[in-house]
């Protein structure tokens, strides 16, 4: 063989493996989507009864809260996953976290704001999961300052979504004005947005949150 041919062939070589590397990885990234699509698919299905009218046992859904516990150690960072997560943690607290002070009630607690920093640790940018760890905390008697950080960055990334205000006004009405001074901008800008020209849907679960205008005037 001669050096010519050689340096040919050790160029084909060359040409081929990047392509190989590069094929194998995506078959790896497949493979794994695929056992956690395998691996997670009812729990998505499952979400989507819980948003239903009926919702789920109160049982069923404390069971199936417990299998979420490998996409916080395996650092799953699905969205259909996560999403669907979060919207049964939540189901779970309000069906079975409402002693918080009993050992299983601050055990439910404690694995829902792991879950819901996973969550934040997954989509940083994400208003809704911000909004959820500021309830979370709430009832884990965190103090004012944290609460009003959570807020601002709820309202930092969802400043005009009607689901995410209406959600932070639950927040705002469990803390009389003047109680997160932190957060009073982003209380106030989320004020403008349902007292405002855009705000004819918000008004009607939150009117009061408007000024009133004198009668007869």
């Amino acid at each position: 063989m001669t050096r010519r041919d050689r340096g040919t062939r050790l160029r084909k070589i060359f040409a081929v493996v990047p392509v190989l590397i590069i094929s194998v990885f995506v078959l790896s990234v497949a493979a794994e989507a695929f056992s956690a699509t395998r691996r997670f698919s009812d729990i998505v299905a499952t979400a989507k009864i819980a948003d239903d009218k009926n919702g789920l046992a109160p049982d069923f859904l404390a069971r199936t809260v417990e299998r979420l516990r490998p996409v916080v150690a395996e650092k799953i960072c699905r969205s259909d996953i996560i999403k669907a997560g979060l919207r049964l943690v939540l189901a779970d607290l309000d069906a079975n976290g409402k002693d918080v002070a009993s050992e299983a009630g601050a055990a439910r607690l404690g694995f829902a704001e792991t879950y819901i920093r996973h969550a934040l640790f997954c989509f940083p940018a994400n208003g809704d999961v911000w909004l959820r760890l500021a309830m979370v905390r709430s009832l884990r008697n965190a103090s004012p300052m944290e609460i009003a950080v959570l807020m601002n960055f709820s309202q930092l990334y969802g400043p005009a979504d009607a689901n995410l205000i209406r959600g932070r006004f639950a927040m705002w009405q469990q803390f009389p004005k003047g109680t997160l001074p932190q957060a009073e901008a982003a209380r106030d800008a989320d004020t403008m947005i349902v007292c405002g020209k855009e705000g004819d849907v918000l008004r009607w679960t939150l009117r009061n949150v408007c000024p009133q205008k004198p009668r007869g005037a």
